[in-house]
Parts: C-alpha cells; sequence; structure tokens
C-alpha cells in the first residue's frame, strides 16, 4: 500500500467529510440504485446482534399499538390506527382494520382486550407499570379505553412493549413479567410483527446461538419486509464476527465491529462501513454490593473516574466513533445534550497525589464480552498510570453477563466481579430512562445500595411530562446524583459502527431497534445472483456512509 493511499484512506475513515474524494479509488454506495424492491423467494441475510438480541428480535417478530420510531416523537402508530389522550389518566385507542396473527388468523378488538388484560396480570419489571393498575374497556369493535388509577406519565410509551400474541401463544407459554423481554420465548408464528421466529429464541438470562427470522405473508403493512429469510447470530466470538463479516461473503452480512476496526472493514472486497451518532450506552458498573470493598468508597470511586482521560479515550480507543459526556447517559439523547451544554456539573479538584494515595495497589475482576475489550485495553493503559490492577474473565455471550448482573443485588451471583461492562442499547428509545433505571436501587438491575435521594427523583421521573419544564429538571437530578456518588465508571457516548455486505442496503436506527423489515438486497447479493463468486469488479474500496 502506498504511502498516499494509506493516509487518503485514513482520511476517509477518520473524517466526518467526504469532500475531493479520488473515485479511482474510492466509490460511492449507489447499491440503492440496484435493490429489489420486492419479497425475493431466495432472499436471505445474516446479522449479528451480541448486545440485547431478545429486544432487537422481538421489535422485529412482535407488534403492539405502536412502535419506536427514529421520528422527531419518538414512535408510530403500528396496530393501532389513531389515539386520543382524554386526561392525565385516560387513552382511547382506534385499531386499523383488517388485521391477522401470523399464523393467519383474524385479530379483533377481543384479541387487544385479552392481550392487555393478561399484560396487567404479568407486566414487565423493567420500568414502573408493574405497580400501576388501570381499567380497560372495550368501546366498540375498533376502539377501547385505558383508564389510569394513578398519574404515570412513561404508560404510552411502554405501550410499545407490549406485543399482542395469539390465544395459544398466552395459554400454552403463559409470558409472564420478567427483567428482560418474555416476547420470543418460543419460535413460531404468534405474534403481528414483520418476521415471524421460525426457529431458536432469545428472552436475555436465556438464548440460542442461532435464531431463524421468516417474512410475515400476513403483517399488514404490505411495504414490508422485502427480504424472505434472516438468520440471526447471537453469541460469536468477536474477532471471528469481524473475520465473517469483513474478509468473507455469505457469513455475516450485518456486524457491528470494534472502532480500531474501521480501516479494515472499509477496504474489504465484500463489506462497506456505515456509522449512525447513537443513543446506545456502554454502561461500565461498580458493583457496590458484594465486590471489592474499596469501591465502596466513594472517593475510590472518583479517582477511578476523574484517572481517566476521557478525550484520550475518545480519539485513541473510540477512533472518535463518540461524543465526550460528562455522564454514563448518552450525551446523544436531547435533553440529556441540553443538560450537559449547561455545564452545572461539579469538576472535581483531586490532586494527582490523591488519586495515587487511593489507588496504587487496587485490583479490580472485570466482567465483560470480548466485544468491549479494545474499551478495556484503553482504560487499563490509563489506570496502570495510577497502579491499578485489573484481572479479566471475559465471555463472548450477553446471557452470561445477566446471569452474573441480575443476581447480584441479591448476592446469588456465582463469579466474583467488582466491574462489568454491558452493551445498554438504547432499548427504552430515545428517552434516557435506557440508563437512568440502573439506578432504581430495588431492581435487580442495580448494583448500588439504597439511595433515598435517588429514589424520590426517580418517582417523580415517573409522573412528569415530557413536554413539562419539571422533566429536564428531574432528569437533570437524576444524572447528577449519579455523577456526584459515582455510581458508574463514566466512558464517551458511543456511535453506531457496522461492517455491512456491498450489497445489502442498510440504514441503522438511532438505538435498540434494527429495522430488518424495511432492509433490502441488491441483484448481485449472494443469496440471489446466480455467479459464484462476487464480481471483481465490485471489490473498490467504498467511502463511509455516515447516516445522519
Amino acid at each position: 500500500m502506498s504511502r498516499i493511499f494509506f493516509l487518503l484512506m485514513i482520511l476517509i475513515v477518520y473524517s466526518h467529510t467526504m469532500d475531493n474524494i479520488e473515485e479511482d479509488i474510492f466509490k460511492e454506495d449507489k447499491s440503492s440504485l440496484d435493490a429489489i424492491n420486492y419479497l425475493h423467494p431466495k432472499s436471505h441475510i445474516k446479522v449479528f446482534l451480541p448486545s440485547i438480541p431478545y429486544i432487537y428480535i422481538s421489535k422485529n417478530t412482535n407488534a403492539g399499538l405502536i412502535r419506536s420510531d427514529d421520528n422527531e416523537q419518538g414512535w408510530v402508530y403500528d396496530l393501532a390506527k389513531s389515539h386520543e389522550r382524554i386526561d392525565d389518566y385516560t387513552y382511547i385507542f382506534e385499531i386499523k382494520r383488517n388485521l391477522k396473527f401470523q399464523d393467519g388468523t383474524s385479530f379483533t378488538i377481543e384479541s387487544v382486550m385479552n392481550n392487555l388484560n393478561h399484560f396487567k396480570k404479568n407486566p414487565f419489571l423493567f420500568t414502573n407499570v408493574d405497580k400501576i393498575d388501570f381499567e380497560i374497556t372495550k368501546l366498540d369493535d375498533y376502539r377501547i379505553k385505558i383508564k389510569l388509577k394513578q398519574k404515570y406519565e412513561m404508560f404510552f410509551l411502554d405501550l410499545a412493549r407490549v406485543f399482542f400474541f395469539t390465544d395459544e401463544y398466552l395459554k400454552k407459554y403463559n409470558p409472564k413479567g420478567e427483567e428482560t423481554e418474555t416476547g420470543t420465548k418460543a419460535a413460531g408464528a404468534f405474534g403481528m410483527g414483520p418476521y415471524i421466529l421460525k426457529s431458536g429464541y432469545a428472552i436475555g438470562k436465556k438464548q440460542t446461538n442461532k435464531i431463524i427470522l421468516e417474512a410475515n405473508p400476513y403483517y399488514w403493512d404490505k411495504r414490508y419486509p422485502k427480504i424472505k429469510k434472516v438468520t440471526i447470530f447471537t453469541q460469536l466470538d468477536a474477532n471471528e464476527a469481524f473475520d465473517s463479516a469483513v474478509n468473507y461473503e455469505g457469513l455475516l452480512d450485518i456486524s457491528p465491529i470494534p472502532f480500531d476496526k474501521k480501516i479494515e472493514a472499509v477496504m474489504s472486497k465484500y463489506s462497506k462501513l456505515v456509522i449512525k451518532e447513537s443513543t446506545n450506552n456502554i454502561i461500565v458498573f461498580f458493583n457496590l454490593i458484594n465486590g471489592n470493598k474499596k469501591l465502596r468508597d466513594k472517593k475510590v470511586r472518583i479517582a477511578l473516574n476523574e484517572a481517566l482521560n476521557q478525550e484520550n479515550l475518545l480519539n485513541f480507543v473510540y477512533k472518535k466513533e463518540g461524543t465526550l459526556s460528562p455522564f454514563s447517559t448518552s450525551i446523544h439523547f436531547k435533553v440529556v445534550n441540553k443538560i450537559a451544554k449547561k455545564k452545572e456539573y461539579k469538576v472535581y479538584s483531586m490532586s494527582e497525589k490523591e488519586k495515587h494515595k487511593l489507588l496504587d495497589g487496587l485490583v479490580l475482576d472485570v466482567f465483560t464480552q470480548d466485544r468491549f475489550m479494545f474499551l478495556w485495553r484503553g482504560i487499563e493503559y490509563q489506570l496502570e498510570q495510577y497502579g491499578v490492577k485489573l484481572n479479566y474473565l471475559v465471555t463472548t455471550s450477553e446471557k452470561d453477563i445477566y446471569e452474573q448482573l441480575l443476581n447480584t443485588k441479591s448476592s446469588k451471583n456465582s463469579k466474583s466481579w467488582d466491574m462489568l461492562a454491558w452493551g445498554d442499547d438504547d432499548w427504552y428509545y430515545q428517552n434516557p430512562w435506557t440508563t437512568l433505571f440502573i439506578y432504581e436501587s430495588d431492581s435487580p438491575w442495580s448494583t448500588i445500595p439504597n439511595d433515598a435521594f435517588m429514589k424520590k427523583y426517580i418517582d417523580k421521573f415517573f409522573e412528569t411530562k415530557i413536554d413539562e419544564s419539571e422533566y429536564e429538571d428531574v432528569v437533570s437530578k437524576i444524572l447528577y446524583r449519579a455523577r456526584d456518588m459515582a455510581y458508574t465508571l463514566r466512558v464517551p457516548s458511543i456511535n453506531k459502527v457496522i461492517a455491512v455486505n456491498k450489497e445489502v442496503i442498510f440504514e441503522p436506527y438511532e438505538g435498540g431497534i434494527i429495522p430488518l423489515w424495511k432492509t433490502k438486497i441488491t441483484k448481485k447479493h449472494w443469496s440471489v445472483r446466480k455467479k459464484v463468486n462476487y464480481p471483481e469488479n465490485l471489490h473498490q474500496p467504498i467511502i463511509p456512509l455516515r447516516v445522519k
């Protein structure tokens, strides 16, 4: 590789502008011009989902009254046609006509009633809806009324996670509220989403290595999906996944990659690089329940945070694929960005001498997925300067992370850990509750002691409308409380960095949704083309796409 060629490549990968690129070396992505705009019977893509696969899959196989979305309001109607909020407690929903379950049976207002009544008895446990009572009334063949018995401002957005199933699924599998999704616990045509779960399952604490989805012929939006079959892998070795996505064709079509692997992805014969600013998060928990007792000293946790040079992490570890944030919650959330710009957070004046005194000789056990080792090496390099030693326990599977994390509050974790990294992709969607819920000290997701101040703030959060002036104030109080108590090890907010097959038209969403139903392939994709080998004239590197 010539020096000029190498420098040009660096410019392209690390710059946010693509001006003055030499077209004889890099080409623009024009795959959309060759897209297959119908459901090809042989179309098939393969995807790696290392974080919250149960949520990504569930949002492709299931449907509710509304669906989370990348638009300004953060949601769109799904099975509902319209809704009206009568007052702080009352909602009326009208459903679309001629809806069918994935097995072809009719979806009626009775289906809505049955599912909502089942959910009322078995609510999920990751918001506050399990503590809210409500009544459901059928108004006519297409409308229902939901009346809350207490004020709760997250109810409407919670409905984006309340999915509707056939009576068979409700009776046979009796999905009950847990800390993670239960809507993908068994394969079958039980739901209403654009894809049918054909084999495998994923429910957070348990999952199969491979999951197969197939296009739903009865999906209400006849524009979608465009791909017949999707194979999803949930637990691959990070290096194997990268190799499969970048160096081979037909093994992985869509895969997140480490930030330091961008150049290889761009120069691949088979992949292109797609990047998007994201509300996803990397949360680094401190175990304040049964971890190293030194971590219970707030000064030690503050010293660990202050020992990290965030700009160096962003520049040299993230390769600039992110944004500095004063909080563990992504600064890409609009309300968090607004709060951060006010710069009201404390700047600790801890001296280098004091940091060394607090940290020298500290030994911490780290539990992490292998996909985050690029970050841990950067953290380790910096903490070593203060005499901190990190020991690693590494897994390829998020279910192993959950097995320890969700049992720590009750001290039933089978492995000892002091810090734990979790890919907290934006599952609640465009709402900081995605991360704030880990500060609910009575939750299994929490690894902090009881905090009366935090409880007070979170209770207020549940009751505050997003468009009220108090909303920013209460979010600010939660963020600052978490920062001041140093409940987590802060790292910069991340971008999505994804290797995508050159013949796949895929535009990532901002947070924890992968819109497989909108994804397309071209006529040259490995699953449909007649030629065995990928034509050499298509090997030319593609300019990285930064999605707005």
